[in-house]
Formats: C-alpha cells, structure tokens, sequence
C-alpha cells in the first residue's frame, strides 16, 4: 500500500535527529520533516495534523513500531467500513524485563450512553494504534496542548460523542517501554491532568467522584 505521506515532526530535539531524517526522507516525495520549537507531544501532533494532506490521520510516538501491512490492512477496513470514521487495532506491549503482554485495545459498544461510561471509566484506545479521519479533528478539536499529561484520553472523550468506533482485532504495532515511559514525571501533573479530565467529562458518568477517588488514591503514585 503506497497512497500515504509519512510527517516528522522534529519537536526541538538536540541530538542527530534532524540529519538523519533529512538523510532519509531525501529520495521519498511522500516523506517529509518539519523544525519547531520545543512543545510537548500534543503541540508536536497537532502540527503534523495541520501539515497532513490525508484524509485519515494515524500517529506513531518515537519509541512504538507498525507492522509493515498495517496500513494495508487499515485500508481494507475503512473500505469495508465506510460508516466508521474511527479505528483502533490491537498492540503488542514489550516490558523493559522483556515481558511480552498483548494489549486488545477497543470495545464493540453500539450504545453511545454506554459507550461513554466505559470510555470514561477507563482508557481503552492507545495513541499509536488508532486511525481516524481528520474531518473529525477539524470539527470537534485536537489535542489540549495545556494538558502536561494525558493529552490524548482527553482528545478521545473530547472525541466520542461524534465517534463510530471500529476494532480491528489484530496486533499490528509494538509498544516499547522505554524508561521514560515509565517514569511518571513529576506526580503532581499527571495527577492534575487527570483530575481535570474527569471534571471536564463528568457528564459522561453519574458516579465520577468515584473516578476522582482512584485518580487520588491509585497506586501507580506509589511506584
């Protein structure tokens, strides 16, 4: 499958980067490498949603992989889906020790209420195996670059009301965890971040003080 653009977004890196993009994006017409100044990954996606040509929006954080037939694959699914404007694919999660986990991203919930509920009480799409159309970004909004963290469950609540949300029930990509991944930087954020999601969505869950009460007293602050 070769109908596709490939953008980089350099987001103010100070090592080798950009030489070696330019190296190799030199001989593609399709590839092609934008500079900016230092913004989070939030800033960094929604300028590669702005410079995107395409009809459907895919992202890839640096340390995550694709499956060479992905794209392939994903195009097959939006033919034989035309009223879907959202895909998800399962993930292979690689641990630091080694451990290999597969993670089965998406839910076939027809109920938009239910649908919602679930979304909102747990994340189950992940940023670098899902696939929508930008029509849906350009009507609804993108990332909050304000967020310091969880930037992207907050796009898909922001998101689900207008979704149509299609599993494709397949691994094909790779999460990496890295030891940045796993460093939760600093606490206090991430903590702020999700409180503001949970009140910003509240609407979606009559007990969302029940979320707020996980978000304060979850264990992964403890790690």
């Amino acid at each position: 499958y070769q109908n596709f653009e490939v953008i980089y977004i350099d987001d103010g890196s100070t090592d080798n980067t950009v030489n070696v993009l330019k190296k190799l994006i030199q001989n593609h017409n399709n590839f092609k490498l934008f500079e900016k100044n230092h913004g989070g990954p939030g800033s960094a996606r929604n300028f590669g949603i702005n410079k995107s040509n395409g009809e459907w929006v895919s992202f890839i954080d640096s340390d995550d992989t694709w499956h060479p037939l992905k794209l392939l694959k994903i195009n097959t699914s939006i033919l034989e889906n035309t009223s879907r404007n959202f895909i998800v694919h399962w993930e292979k999660f690689i641990k630091l020790n080694g451990e290999v986990k597969i993670l089965k991203h998406g839910r076939d919930i027809k109920n938009k209420k239910l649908f919602l509920k679930r979304l909102y009480s747990g994340n189950f799409l992940s940023t670098s195996a899902v696939v929508l159309k930008k029509k849906l970004l350009l009507d609804y909004g993108i990332f909050d670059e304000q967020l310091p963290n969880a930037q992207d469950y907050d796009l898909w609540l922001k998101l689900a009301p207008h979704m149509s949300l299609f599993t494709l029930e397949e691994v094909l990509g790779e999460y990496n965890e890295t030891k940045d991944s796993i460093t939760l930087r600093p606490y206090y954020k991430r903590i702020i971040s999700e409180l503001k999601i949970a009140f910003r969505y509240k609407n979606y869950h009559s007990l969302y003080l029940i979320k707020i009460f996980k978000i304060l007293f979850s264990k992964r602050w403890l790690r």
